[in-house]
């Protein structure tokens, strides 16, 4: 069986959850963050670095309640954390568990994403994404 083969057999996605993501809470920074979009921003998608900004613009708000930093903070390092549960290196299925992360992380959160985050997100991604990708975002 090939690494592709054995790491989807494995993968179970059932193993994301809040007390999952927050051990990964060590692995954020705002610089690991960065360099991660600008390395891997275009290959990892617009729909999931629009949903990556959106935590990150989340996690800046004041009146989000530490609880919900703390699941914030942990779906952002898990994505930039060396090893996951399969790794980004793998194509295709390297980043799928990033993206449930984030989008398990997001749903916990949509109460803080308003009209103002998505704006912001999006400007964002104009510096990456050209204007007709960012036009299709909702």
């Amino acid at each position: 069986m090939d690494v592709d083969k054995q790491a989807a057999a494995s993968f179970d996605p059932q193993q994301i959850n809040e007390q999952a993501l927050v051990k990964y809470e060590q692995d954020y920074s705002e610089i690991g963050l960065k360099e991660k979009i600008l390395q891997y921003g275009k290959g990892i998608g617009i729909e999931t670095m629009y949903k990556v900004l959106q935590l990150w613009l989340a996690l800046r708000k004041p009146e989000v309640p530490t609880e919900t930093k703390a699941i914030i903070v942990g779906a952002l390092g898990y994505l930039i954390a060396p090893l996951d549960f399969l790794p980004d290196l793998t194509p295709v299925l390297g980043y799928s568990d990033d993206v449930m992360a984030i989008t398990f992380a997001l749903f916990k959160v949509s109460g803080y994403i308003d009209a103002e985050v998505k704006q912001e997100a999006k400007f964002l991604l104009s510096k990456i994404f050209d204007a007709e990708a960012i036009a299709k975002l909702k």
